[in-house]
């Protein structure tokens, strides 16, 4: 159950520095590219110690990964700024799932014995990886008939082009399985082609339906509805800096956590 290799893979990425650095990627992205998508995007901390933020990519299981503005405040006058309070308590999160052995840990390949250093890709690799995959899934989901054995032949297709050859092809289909994560799905529309997606192939016998028969597919939008996530974060912003709220308390932060 020991973990010394997996720790040891990611020492990179967890050093004493870690939550400075986290401020200080938030920090520079804002100063750069603004504040207007924050709502959508993550940070990511990969094995190499490389820290990125973006809406999607090829995620490892034990990356350091949450969303930005989980690391934010948003001060009376709008001005949106990374906590350090906040920072380190996602830092602290991510430290105890990183060295906390599991019974199943055998079985997620993160045990000493089971443990395959070939799981992990450089960061050229591994951004070569998430646009192969980005492409497939939006090819899929902008198909008029999206077909899901074919998309998953496709993405089995893209990763043994990243296996170690002295491995094998994986000729197993993964139905979304690892790495769904490397395109985020933002719209009802394209939720929705995926959900009809699995139950047309479970339907003509090409596999099993996940889908809970009781979901409603008329409840798509509402998944989605939390829109106000962007479309009314930026007028909230605009909002706070017109002081339409009204006297606010000097210690105010919009991104607080509740208690």
């Amino acid at each position: 159950m020991a973990r010394t290799k997996l720790i040891a893979k990611y020492a990179a990425l967890d050093t004493p520095d870690l939550g400075e650095r986290i401020h200080k990627t938030i920090t520079d992205y804002i100063e750069e590219y603004g504040i207007e998508r924050l709502p959508y995007l993550e940070v990511n901390g990969r094995w190499t110690g490389t820290l990125s933020i973006s809406d999607g990519g090829w995620r490892g299981d034990f990356d350091f990964l949450y969303p930005v503005l989980s690391m934010c405040k948003v001060d009376r006058k709008g001005n949106v700024s990374a906590d350090m309070t906040k920072i380190m308590k996602r830092v602290a999160n991510w430290r105890e799932y990183l060295h906390t052995p599991h019974d199943d840990d055998k079985y997620l390949g993160v045990c000493d014995n089971t443990f395959e250093d070939s799981n992990y890709m450089e960061d050229d690799a591994n951004e070569l990886h998430s646009a192969f995959y980005k492409s497939e899934i939006d090819a899929f989901i902008n198909s008029e008939n999206p077909d899901l054995l074919e998309h998953d032949r496709a993405l089995t297709e893209i990763d043994n082009l990243f296996r170690d050859s002295s491995i094998g092809a994986d000729s197993s289909l993964r139905n979304f399985g690892e790495g769904f994560a490397v395109h985020r799905i933002d719209s009802a529309e394209d939720y929705r082609k995926i959900m009809e997606a699995i139950e047309a192939d479970a339907a003509a016998g090409g596999g099993y339906s996940w889908i809970n028969p009781d979901f409603d597919m008329d409840s798509i939008e509402d998944l989605f509805d939390d829109k106000g996530k962007e479309q009314d974060w930026m007028q909230w912003i605009e909002d706070l800096r017109n002081d339409r709220f009204g006297e606010l308390p000097e210690d105010f932060d919009g991104l607080a956590e509740e208690e």
